[in-house]
């Protein structure tokens, strides 16, 4: 039986990491700067969108005439605790055997380009990709025109790709280059609020990759 597929890419955060939980500290120590009340990390997966102003807008930040502190302060607060970000304990199993199917592996992220590399090679899994892809910046952007990039300079076909994150931006990623996504809801957004997109949806990687065998 023929291949159906030839290339994955991922989304990084809460999608190999387990970030959650330090994007909801780095959110409240703004909060608590500005007396503003916390949010909880059941709102934040609830309620979290891209680009992420308009999320911020919603928990009553200024976005209008405090962005560039509250980037500058996210950014701070979010590398003071990435040291203690561990990948989800079944993404080294799954990049295993997805290369030994000889599959392109890459990662691409809202995170500005050199601190992604830098968290990926820090947990030792750089090896697996054949490209890291990151944003030009911190303000938590949308990622659709890296991703068209991507598959130009790729050589593989939009239906040969699946795009794997945890966010209903992921889905919209996957849709405007026209390639499959496969959304995990263990990450930043909650199983209710990614169906809406009507894609495919598992609760691991692990779960994903049995899916895949058929088409490996």
């Amino acid at each position: 039986m023929a291949r159906n597929l030839d290339m994955v890419i991922f989304d990084w955060n809460g999608t190999l990491i387990d970030d959650v939980w330090l994007s909801v500290n780095a959110l409240n120590g703004i909060m608590e700067k500005r007396k503003l009340k916390p949010i909880t990390t059941e709102f934040y997966r609830e309620h979290f969108c891209f680009p992420a102003i308009n999320f911020y807008r919603e928990i009553s930040l200024d976005v209008n005439n405090d962005w560039d502190d509250i980037v500058k302060e996210f950014t701070e607060n979010y590398e003071n605790g990435v040291d203690k970000v561990k990948l989800f304990p079944d993404v080294i199993p799954v990049l295993d055997e997805l290369k030994k199917q000889g599959l392109k592996l890459g990662i691409l992220s809202v995170m500005e380009h050199n601190t992604l590399n830098r968290h990926v090679k820090a947990l030792r899994i750089a090896q697996y990709f054949d490209f890291i892809q990151g944003t030009e910046d911190f303000s938590g952007g949308t990622k659709t025109h890296l991703c068209k990039k991507i598959l130009e300079q790729s050589g593989v076909g939009k239906e040969r790709i699946l795009f794997v994150g945890d966010t209903f931006h992921d889905y919209e990623t996957a849709s405007e280059i026209g390639c499959r996504a496969a959304l995990i809801s263990r990450g930043h957004n909650t199983a209710e609020k990614l169906r809406i997109s009507g894609a495919s949806i598992f609760p691991s990687l692990q779960n994903l990759a049995e899916t895949l065998k058929s088409e490996l």
